[in-house]
């Protein structure tokens, strides 16, 4: 069977090579850093269109150094313990205010990517970014059910639906503290700030009494046990749950009724880029409208670039898996920003849950 990759998997150098992009290893990074008319991009893997980076050297002369992460985690530690010469970089949402804080991004100058005008409204001064000054979004989803429709009875509409004993064995879980217990507290009709100790602990034990139904936690292959018919029920993200229905026609997409959350990874500018030119460059090519389009039709994630919205594929702009109704979209939110001590007790919980 055909591997499929997500949002959150590493591909090995050699599958880079075959998109096309200019990937260097981390080791040489700082080393090229230092050339001319050259720009160093971190990015999660397959997260961009093939043709992406060749063309923007094309139009622009300016060299690309490729990089992908495995997980934010590595990301996130490789730029805190100080690697030097990244110029842009993806970051998802909640961890805008952390590299704030940290000094690991700096403020896009006014002006100099114009084609920030394209972010559609709903994405501009989110919660994450109230200025709009460190974040430009670059593509978003949501977290909800994928599920294989030859296997069920009945279309799963709601989160309990994985705490269903019938399905034990056959359920996949992230693995991933913010998505698992955000979902737990959003199914106790708890507010994500709380610390209240008793709250916490009614959601560490939902987890917990789902334990015994779960297949595997996983980030990444769940995506494949959905098409291999492995499990019948997953939580997963949007374009992940998607790249499997196009394997497998029964794999299917639902945002449960009690409502989910949509996340938005944005381009950011690293603190003391030494490109900073061609960064911004980079980052205005990123966000024309057709450039935004290709990307987002090849990853099959939705775009929050209005301009883009034109040129995306009719089978995907009217999938509401990726771009929800109205109706549906009432029922997201963006996912909280949580301080260092609740993340604490959330990644706490999430170790005993994974250890009962």
């Amino acid at each position: 069977m055909k591997k499929s990759y997500t949002r959150r998997e590493f591909l090995e150098l050699s599958a880079l090579a075959a998109a096309g992009a200019a990937v260097l290893p981390s080791l040489l990074m700082e080393a090229c850093s230092s050339g001319k008319n050259t720009v160093n991009f971190f990015n999660w893997s397959r997260y961009i269109a093939p043709n992406t980076l060749p063309r923007f050297t094309q139009k622009t002369g300016i060299k690309v150094n490729y990089e992908e992460f495995s997980s934010e985690d590595a990301m996130f530690a490789k730029l805190k313990s100080g690697a030097q010469g990244y110029d842009l970089a993806v970051v998802t949402d909640y961890l805008v205010p952390k590299f704030k804080a940290l000094g690991l991004i700096d403020e896009f100058p006014d002006g100099s990517v114009p084609n920030a005008k394209n972010i559609a409204p709903h994405f501009r001064r989110p919660p994450y970014d109230p200025s709009g000054a460190y974040a430009l979004p670059y593509l978003w989803g949501t977290t909800g059910i994928g599920f294989n429709r030859l296997d069920l009875k009945k279309r799963p509409d709601s989160w309990h639906d994985l705490w269903n004993p019938l399905y034990a064995g056959k359920i996949s879980m992230l693995d991933d503290a913010r998505d698992c217990v955000a979902t737990a507290l959003l199914m106790l009709n708890r507010p994500e700030g709380t610390q209240d100790p008793k709250i916490l602990d009614q959601a560490k034990q939902l987890l917990i009494s789902q334990r015994p139904l779960v297949y595997q936690y996983s980030n990444d292959t769940y995506i494949d046990s959905l098409s291999a018919g492995n499990v019948f029920l997953a939580m997963g993200w949007s374009g992940d749950v998607l790249q499997a229905s196009e394997e497998n026609s029964h794999i299917d997409y639902t945002i449960p009724k009690e409502g989910s959350y949509l996340w938005v990874d944005n381009l950011c500018l690293i603190h003391n880029s030494p490109h900073k030119k061609e960064a911004l460059e980079l980052a205005n090519y990123l966000l024309e409208g057709k450039v935004a389009a290709d990307i987002a039709n090849f990853v099959r994630y939705a775009t929050p670039n209005a301009a883009a919205l034109p040129h995306i594929a009719p089978s995907l702009l009217h999938d509401p898996r990726i771009y929800p109704t109205p109706t549906i979209n009432r029922r997201l939110r963006f996912t909280a920003i949580i301080n260092d001590e609740t993340e604490r007790k959330w990644n706490q919980i999430w170790m005993e849950v994974k250890a009962a």
